[in-house]
């Protein structure tokens, strides 16, 4: 890798999907629960999409799962509807079953009168999916391999063209890029505290489409017990795209 992509992974940053574990049990132990960083996470998520719209509501289905990337797509649905936005959730999980905080999230939205249809075996229905904004918020940072049912069967079903992902689109390796067996096509991704190293890949970028890294309050604490060094560009609430040159330079050679 050149100077110059190491400069810009620097900025940006380049979280392993074992990194991403370790630094948010370091914000755990910092005392920043999980809930406090999923409603962050999800409020910048929301931010992001709000700008994409040029701030006019437009209908939005979030496809969830039952981990912490649903709780962040959960928290930007209800902050939409709070913004006037018309939100579905599809949800892949049966609700008495989810774990919390993710549960919270899904009684916050529920009591705001969001659209929710429970689909556990992944089979979004096709109406829902004409929205012309579709986002995944089905699998995180954690996913090794192909995805299997009920999330494989959901992922198939979203629209390339209109659909945006939340921190890494669903079946990506977050640590090497690989797609899974199968794996969301994104327009645009909004990836959460840092650029995620399967991001920076061809096959990474591919998948994501434009890439904007959002600065959830991770806290420096964290960054320190995790041994790790945060980014310095993500800071200060931004929402930071990423030009497409600078991708470019920090990819690793193939």
């Amino acid at each position: 890798m050149t100077r110059a992509g190491e400069e810009v992974r620097r900025a940006y940053g380049s979280l392993t999907s074992e990194q991403q574990s370790a630094l948010d049990r370091a914000a755990v132990e910092q005392g920043v629960s999980v809930l406090q960083l999923m409603e962050v996470a999800g409020w910048q998520v929301a931010r992001w999409l709000y700008a994409m719209t040029g701030g006019r509501p437009a209908p939005v289905l979030v496809v969830a799962g039952h981990g912490n990337n649903a709780g962040d797509g959960l928290v930007a649905a209800r902050q939409l509807l709070t913004w006037g936005f018309p939100v579905a959730i599809a949800l892949i999980a049966e609700p008495d079953g989810l774990a919390e905080p993710v549960a919270s999230h899904l009684g916050a939205v529920r009591a705001l009168g969001a659209t929710i249809e429970v689909v556990p075996g992944g089979h979004v229905p096709a109406r829902l999916l004409e929205a012309p904004i579709v986002v995944d918020a089905i699998l995180g940072s954690g996913i090794r391999g192909d995805p299997r049912p009920p999330q494989a069967t959901a992922i198939a079903l979203l629209p390339a063209d209109r659909t945006v992902a939340i921190d890494l689109p669903s079946g990506l390796d977050a640590t090497t890029g690989v797609a899974g067996n199968p794996t969301v096509r994104a327009v645009r991704t909004c990836t959460l505290t840092a650029m995620k190293a399967g991001l920076w890949t061809p096959t990474g970028r591919r998948h994501a489409g434009q890439i904007t890294v959002a600065d959830i309050g991770m806290p420096a604490a964290a960054w320190s017990a995790a041994g790790l060094a945060a980014p310095t560009l993500v800071r200060g609430g931004e929402l930071l795209t990423i030009p497409t040159d600078t991708v470019a330079d920090a990819a690793p050679p193939v």
